[in-house]
């Protein structure tokens, strides 16, 4: 039992390091790669505390810790410990399998843990840059958070009465709170809405065994969309650009850049006829908070036109054109393409600002029911500014979370060049170089882990650079160091699916090892307080605590419903997917192209594993739904039993008053005669007054009532129709005020 033999054992599965130079590319360590898909287990790096706990105790009580020192250089790293998506599997078999459908290959815990430390360390270097990266974002943020407060207090300070609006324009006293400077607007303006040339695009080249990663401008893409380093398989460009003239522009001119007949696989079954391009629709998290003043900063200054010269300047300022692309720029197409669409009248005038900008916003769930076409005219139109109230708040876990849509679109072709088998002289279509462009404005959290709070509070720039919270920044480095020899086919198809799949389970817990609750059980745990409510109504004596009962639980209906609509619908587009790479397969295997890295995951099987989590999750909130329901039935029924027992008690009341009105009704006539028979008709007594003084006061005050009624019945008649007319008025138009003509 003492012996280093006897010790247990973790499945791991250790590739060869890479060399040094590979390792030193592109700004940072090898990132991991998974064997399986990631979304199915946790991530390599998410040792989970148990596990790594129980191995520290074995090493701690055998004295491992005094063994012989290893060489680091010959140690594998952390990052290479692969995943098996095999889920007849255990955890910790699942978590370190050798590889997809391979044997296991044992190790020592004392190796695991040293692997676990290299994890630690790297950690610490992920904390250390995030905070290096926020120092400067901070100043910026509680800067323009205070150009947001006083805006609002200007915006929201109206007068209480129409007194108090006619003492204003009497003594001229006007709001304290000035309006922000000229300059301190436009810098939240471009703070919220980042100009569309100085947009951040990242560039990923794939070489056989590495991966360069760029990091450019989008007035910068139009050098890297025409051409490639001959080594370089596939060039992967992401532009964080929601449905619009912009998102049009840049997708159109991507696509005229191909080569005659290397458009690219077409995906028949996922695409719309006539366009074979995957598209899917997306869930994060965003800031509540920062998601309200995105919103309330679109709504206040757009209306602000004093703003739209310098705005409108400021969209492209920084872009150049590359030379050979004169006379067909991404302005010249900009510019045809907002005429073409009805939202300018001239062929020389760019969108404004706005126009152009909005795409950022995220959708709502309440903001469409899905999004089912895609052009440039379907982006967002946001029907109201203030945010959705989300039954998931009331999670205290996400409380200060908002649940958005976003759309993720890819575009892909070839570029004219693809590699020949020396047997095979036949073009294999899995071999073609080729580009892929993504378009999407997500710039949520989709992996939530245990600093789910922190992760909302970052930056857009820090959360693309944040694997731990972005599954766009995870695919991003995810090949780092490795190139496509992880790639089951060196193909544009091949990362497409990847994309797709492991994106379009999100967002999930699944990477940090379940650390971290999940949204549908947060789901679960607000629809038991709602349950435990639906019984507080009869003992509180709050009256308004039924109707928001009720309200509370259209709310989380409401939601469920609609997630379980895009569930439904991403798990149609993966069955679609899936028809397509079969397709592929087989036309491959006809050819004669064999897999490059047979042992990799498929296409086949990542869609299968995407399939299989998305129609659990469908599941999930389609029982989650029935659930919310039935508790709604339940407060129905619950509210009407207590109507009834309000019923009762009323009836009970009103036969107590038929009594009281019957009594009253015999003797009250009785009492009137002999009161006026009663009654001294010649002076009042104990005075020196007559009935005169009397009827001349009370007659008089009697009269002027009377008066005063007739008066005020008059002036309602007479002013009637006017009323009626501004009230029908007000209805048509809204309660909206005029925001232009108040600045």
């Amino acid at each position: 039992m003492g012996s280093q033999t006897d010790l247990p054992s973790a499945h791991i599965s250790l590739d060869p390091l890479p060399p040094p130079s590979l390792r030193e590319r592109d700004h940072g360590s090898v990132g991991s790669m998974t064997s399986g898909p990631s979304r199915l287990l946790p991530s390599k790096a998410s040792v989970s505390g148990r596990y790594v706990q129980e191995q520290y105790t074995q090493q701690h009580v055998r004295g491992l810790s005094q063994s012989t020192p290893f060489d680091q250089t010959s140690a594998p790293l952390a990052s290479e410990v692969t995943a098996s998506p095999d889920p007849g599997r255990s955890r910790s078999e699942s978590v370190f399998s050798a590889r997809f459908n391979a044997p296991d290959v044992a190790v020592p815990t004392r190796r695991a843990l040293r692997d676990f430390s290299k994890i630690a360390a790297q950690y610490h270097e992920k904390e250390r840059q995030r905070k290096h990266r926020l120092v400067e974002h901070l100043e910026s943020r509680d800067k323009h958070k205070d150009v947001y407060d006083r805006l609002k207090e200007w915006i929201n300070y109206r007068p209480s009465s129409w007194t108090q609006r006619l003492w204003w324009k009497l003594t001229r006293q006007w709001p304290t709170c000035p309006r922000p400077s000229h300059e301190e607007l436009l810098g939240l303006a471009k703070h919220h809405f980042c100009p569309r040339s100085r947009l951040k695009v990242h560039v990923m080249d794939f070489k056989q065994n590495e991966t360069i990663h760029y990091r450019i401008e989008l007035g910068e893409i139009e050098k890297f969309w025409g051409e490639k380093d001959e080594d370089v398989d596939v060039r992967w460009i992401h532009a964080p650009l929601g449905l619009g003239p912009v998102h049009s522009t840049i997708e159109d001119m991507f696509l005229h850049q191909a080569p005659d007949g290397q458009d690219g696989r077409e995906f028949v079954n996922i695409g719309r006829d006539g366009w074979p391009y995957p598209s899917i629709e997306l869930l994060n998290f965003r800031s509540r908070i920062r998601f309200q003043e995105m919103r309330d900063v679109h709504a206040w200054l757009q209306h602000m036109h004093d703003l739209d010269r310098d705005l409108d300047r400021c969209s492209w300022e920084n872009y150049e054109p590359s030379a050979e692309n004169k006379g067909n720029t991404i302005l010249d197409d900009l510019k045809w393409r907002a005429t073409h669409l009805n939202i300018t009248q001239d062929f020389n005038t760019l969108p404004d600002f706005w126009t152009q900008v909005r795409s950022d916003m995220p959708w709502q769930l309440t903001e469409g029911l899905a999004m089912s076409s895609y052009g440039p005219l379907d982006g967002l139109k946001p029907t109201l500014q203030d945010c959705d109230k989300q039954a998931l708040r009331n999670h205290d876990f996400f409380g200060s979370a908002q649940l958005v849509r976003d759309p993720f679109r890819c575009f892909h072709r070839g570029d004219g060049e693809f590699i020949l088998y020396e047997l095979h002289i036949a073009y294999c279509a899995n071999h073609v170089k080729g580009f892929l462009l993504t378009l999407s404005p997500m710039a949520g959290v989709n992996y939530i882990d245990r600093h789910f709070s922190r992760h909302l509070e970052d930056p857009i720039s820090a959360i693309y650079e944040n694997d731990d919270a972005s599954a766009i920044a995870f695919a991003l480095n995810e090949f780092k160091g490795q190139g496509t020899k992880n790639w089951h086919r060196r193909s544009v198809e091949w990362l497409v699916v990847y994309l797709l799949t492991e994106i379009g389970v999100t967002p999930h817990p699944d990477r940090q090892g379940y650390n971290a609750p999940s949204p549908d059980a947060a789901y679960q745990e607000v629809i038991q307080s709602l349950k435990r409510r639906r019984y507080d109504q009869f003992s509180r004596q709050n009256r308004q605590e039924p109707a928001d009962l009720v309200k509370d639980h259209l709310i989380c209906i409401d939601e469920l419903t609609r997630i379980g609509i895009l569930f439904r619908k991403r798990r149609k587009v993966f069955t679609s997917l899936l028809k397509d790479v079969e397709n592929f397969e087989t036309e491959d295997l006809a050819k004669g192209c064999e897999p490059d890295h047979a042992d990799k995951p498929s296409m086949q099987a990542q869609v299968l594993a995407a399939i299989r989590r998305t129609s659990d999750q469908e599941e999930v909130y389609e029982r989650l739904l029935i659930e919310a329901n039935s508790s709604l039935n339940a407060v129905y029924e619950l509210r009407s039993l207590q109507q009834n027992d309000f019923a009762i008690i009323s009836n009970n009341q009103n036969r107590a008053i038929f009594v009281f009105a019957t009594v009253t009704v015999i003797f009250l006539p009785m009492g009137t005669l002999t009161s006026y028979w009663g009654t001294n008709v010649a002076d009042i007594r104990n005075t020196s007054w007559s009935q005169a003084h009397f009827w001349k006061i009370c007659g008089a005050v009697a009269i002027a009532a009377v008066f005063l009624v007739a008066l005020w019945a008059l002036k309602h008649w007479w002013f009637r129709p006017a009323t009626i007319a501004l009230s029908r008025a007000s209805s048509k138009h809204g309660k909206t005020k005029d925001m232009g003509a108040m600045v």
